[in-house]
């Protein structure tokens, strides 16, 4: 029975400050401000304990360690864009995820582009001063990464 509670507690509607829309638009944001800033931007839309999980890397935990890996994102011709295609936020409203596509292009030192594409997900909380801030991003490589 408490499980059921439970079950019935978490599936609630969000509450009134909870739409989705508003994910949506911080992870547009967070793509554009990647454009503009490059790893500096990145990391800035971390919250101070958030995390990510790469294929090869694992977990990397920390806006300094993030840094570090984001460094990529300064090089000179390359571009990591994203695009949200869905969003919730918990009915706590503290939590949500947004979900999408990715494409990251490079040039190689033999001035080929060499492409990559996947999906990611991105888990959100909201911060004291209402701003969402990413607590974990996960990316999956797909099919014609690389190409």
């Amino acid at each position: 029975m408490v499980w059921l509670l439970i079950v019935i507690a978490a599936c609630r509607p969000a509450g009134p400050d909870s739409d989705p829309s508003e994910l949506l638009a911080a992870d547009m944001a967070f793509d554009a401000a990647v454009q503009e800033g490059g790893s500096e931007a990145w990391v800035q839309w971390f919250a101070e304990d958030g995390a990510m999980v790469r294929e090869g890397s694992g977990e990397i935990v920390g806006r300094a360690a993030l840094r570090e890996v984001a460094a990529f994102l300064d090089l000179p011709g390359v571009s990591l864009r994203w695009v949200p295609r869905r969003a919730d936020i918990a009915a706590s409203g503290d939590l949500g995820w947004t979900t999408g596509d990715y494409v990251s292009e490079s040039v190689g030192e033999d001035g080929v582009v060499v492409r990559g594409q996947g999906v990611y997900v991105s888990i959100w909380r909201r911060q004291a001063d209402g701003a969402w801030r990413v607590v974990m991003d996960l990316g999956n490589p797909t099919a014609g990464a690389g190409t």
